[in-house]
């Protein structure tokens, strides 16, 4: 049964009568409701901008009926983005200009859950609520979670409640200003779900603005289109964008229609959920309320989440924050309805612009910007951003600090893959392989490619000079080679031993020098000796014209080389020595980059490496090489990573290579080895390890070995038998355990089967 009784032709009162069965309670309230924010004496009078409460049924309290009781509200902006991030608005305390609060509700219950309060009307401490109002929006804001009735939208804040409010609902602009001044310094933010139509003397506001309070004030229920005072009062310059203006929109995001409009303060308005709002009231009771007051504390809540996670948060950042995160509604952009949008709890806990970060010399980088690519012998690094040991913050536009997953700016070494098992052969094709009238032998290796003119033509693709290696015999001894596009590991290494053209070791891919990888496709030149049965090979390696030719790109990896190497033939077998120097320019061991977790801008690697061959019988010989590499430390610029050790590689591989095992002229190789891997190295990472309560920045020194957990183990079996016609068939089987040395990534297995033929 519903009583109304009119008052000045302003007001209402609503009457609900209650009815209790079981464990079901229909709630008794008394709500003033305002048709209009002014109230009847004069212009000078401020009431709260509410309308009539309606009875809310609440069943036994049981954590599902609490979800579903706040749900409307809560799914709507978002907020559980914050509480799965433990963002409860723990530690802020958000001031209620208001009715006062009704204490002894179970959802205020707690130490520290309501602050010593104030009534402006007497100075006291008295701030009972009678009205029901300030109790609602105090539910609203900072209800206890405790799996009952309802929870707030900051529900761990801690409330200072200020009667400005009398019980019959009325004010005035000394009784608010009383107790607005209160407030300051004791509140971070102030709801202000009350209003007036008219302008009035803004002074205490002025002061809680230079005060640094953020000030968030109900728009009004009259209709207009315009906001109600002080909620229009976020539109002056003193203002200083402290000032949220909160409309109401309805369950399908539509603009209450008691609610005032944005009008000339749409660029400081925001609306929120404020149509049948349920939460706490008079007596232990719960209803539902409508009005601009129950989308305000709405806004209050977001913001109280915004200053727990970043207490430094002025109180312009955390509106503006607020503003540029919300929900587009009404029409695109700022609008004169809906201003700036609906409250958005998960975009504003999220980055706004760049993330940035500081280096140990200051340098200010952009964490996002560039990329770190991960060699085989790096992917330690890969291993401890995916631990998650890597704690890298960045900083957005309103130096707000963000933890973020560094593997977002590593690339993982390749899986398997046919250049993998061919290099880049199977894109190529032997159209030539010479001996010439002086003894000089030329290979030439020719790609498919068609002309970039002919790119969106349908014309064939054309072959080209993907590769050369010439080998120039002198009649002293001597003997000169040059060659490109990776062909050196034909020239050194096993393919140099005296042995090696017998057995065909240069077709054997395990066993190429493990360090040439960090010369992709590099040209060679070479000076080899032979002397009483030693061979002594002089030679200098550069990476590829596709690394080179990029200009003068910092992040473009390159290197260089020089090589040593010292050959010895027996009577069945045959050994190498070789010492080479690599010098890489934007690389570290076969890892390059340009982002925050760069290694290093230039490398120097010093390698040995043993290599060998035994004849087992007249076509069956079992090869092997061991390398071992040492690159010293350096220092790093410019980067999260302040410097690395010195780091020690190595590298080894056993094969027994056979040929006419089944038919005439056919290869096979079988190889076990393992490819480069770290086994001893540190990094050493200076960060930024996040922001403190008065923001500023706090560093962490952190050192980790570079020494991976797995360990490749590859195994290969490789088969080549001649056809006619110059045609071969191949096939290769290859196993990769722990591919890369990295432990999570399981075992890799590829077999191909390759056709070739000369034209």
């Amino acid at each position: 049964m519903e009583i109304i009784v009119r008052v000045c032709g302003k007001y209402q009162m609503n009457f609900f009568f209650s009815i209790r069965h079981r464990k079901m309670a229909f709630a008794v309230t008394a709500a003033l409701a305002a048709l209009t924010d002014i109230a009847c004496a004069d212009d000078n009078n401020v009431s709260a901008p509410i309308q009539a409460a309606q009875t809310y049924v609440q069943a036994s309290g049981t954590v599902d009926m609490e979800r579903n009781n706040t749900a409307a509200v809560l799914v709507r902006i978002n907020a559980n983005y914050a509480y799965g991030k433990n963002i409860t608005g723990k530690g802020v305390t958000i001031a209620m200009m208001d009715s006062g609060i009704s204490a002894t509700h179970r959802e205020f219950a707690g130490a520290g859950k309501i602050a010593t309060g104030f009534n402006a009307f007497n100075g006291t401490n008295d701030v009972t609520d009678l009205l029901g109002h300030g109790t609602h929006v105090a539910g609203i804001l900072a209800a206890n979670r405790d799996g009952k009735g309802i929870f707030g939208v900051a529900y761990d804040a801690t409330l200072l409640p200020v009667k400005v409010l009398s019980d019959t609902g009325k004010s005035s602009i000394s009784v608010l200003d009383a107790g607005l001044r209160y407030a300051i310094g004791k509140a971070a933010i102030v709801n202000m779900s009350l209003g007036t139509d008219v302008a009035y003397n803004p002074g205490a506001l002025r002061q809680a603005v230079q005060a640094g309070m953020l000030i968030v004030a109900a728009a009004g229920n009259g209709g207009g289109a315009n906001p109600g005072w002080p909620a229009r009062f976020a539109k002056e310059s003193w203002a200083n964008n402290q000032i949220i203006a909160v409309g109401a929109v309805d369950a399908s995001n539509r603009i209450a229609s008691f609610s005032n409009r944005a009008g000339d303060t749409a660029a400081w308005f925001l609306v929120a959920p404020g149509v049948n709002i349920p939460s706490s009231y008079l007596n232990g009771q719960y209803v539902y309320m409508s009005g601009t007051s129950m989308a305000t504390p709405v806004v209050s809540g977001a913001a109280a989440l915004l200053k727990q996670m970043w207490p430094a948060l002025r109180a312009e950042q955390i509106a503006n924050i607020l503003f540029v995160t919300a929900t587009d509604l009404g029409a695109p952009g700022i609008d004169p309805v809906y201003g700036r949008g609906l409250v958005n709890v998960e975009k504003a806990l999220q980055p706004i612009g760049s993330l940035t970060t500081t280096t140990f010399n200051g340098k200010t980088i952009n964490v996002l910007a560039g990329s770190t690519q991960v060699s085989s012998a790096t992917t330690r690094l890969w291993s401890l951003a995916a631990s998650g040991q890597l704690q890298v913050v960045g900083l957005d536009d309103y130096r707000r600090d963000f933890k973020l997953d560094p593997r977002a700016t590593l690339i993982q070494p390749p899986g398997l893959s046919l250049d993998q098992v061919f290099g880049s052969m199977e894109r190529r094709f032997e159209a030539a392989n010479r001996v010439l009238p002086n003894g000089s032998k030329f290979v030439a290796l020719y790609e498919w490619h068609r002309p970039l003119a002919d790119n969106m033509g349908t014309s064939e693709a054309k072959p080209r000079l993907a590769a050369f290696s010439m080998t120039s015999s002198q009649a002293d001894d001597d003997e000169f080679a040059v060659g490109s596009g990776g062909m050196a590991g034909h020239y050194f290494g096993a393919s140099g031993l005296p042995l090696a053209e017998h057995l065909q070791l240069d077709n054997v891919t395990a066993l190429a020098h493990p360090y040439f990888s960090l010369l992709p496709g590099a040209t060679h030149a070479a000076w080899t000796r032979h002397i009483d049965g030693m061979t002594l090979r002089f030679g200098m390696l550069a990476s590829g014209p596709g690394a080179t030719l990029v200009a003068q790109d910092e992040h473009v990896p390159r290197a260089r080389s020089v090589l040593f190497e010292a050959a010895k033939s027996f009577s069945q077998a045959a050994l190498s020595l070789s010492l080479t120097r690599i010098d890489e320019m934007n690389g570290f061991l076969g890892a390059y980059s340009g982002g925050p977790l760069a290694l290093t801008a230039d490398a120097s690697t010093h390698a040995l490496q043993a290599t060998g061959a035994v004849l087992l019988a007249p076509k069956l010989a079992l090869a092997g090489q061991a390398a071992y590499a040492v690159t010293p430390g350096s220092l790093v610029n410019n980067s999260l990573i302040t410097e690395v050790t010195k780091t020690r590689t190595n590298a080894f591989t056993l094969a027994l290579v056979a040929s006419d095992r089944f038919r005439t002229n056919d290869r096979l190789s079988i190889a076990l080895s393992q490819p480069m891997r770290t086994y001893a190295g540190q990094i050493a990472m200076d960060m930024l390890a996040g922001l403190d309560a008065d923001g500023k920045e706090q560093r962490e020194r952190m050192q980790f070995s570079m020494v991976p957990l797995g360990r490749e183990l590859r195994a290969e079996v490789n088969y080549l038998l001649p056809l006619r016609d110059a045609a071969s068939i191949g096939t290769t089987l290859m196993l990769r355990h722990e591919p890369n040395n990295m432990i999570e990534v399981p075992m890799e297995k590829l077999l191909a089967l390759r056709y070739t033929k000369q034209f």
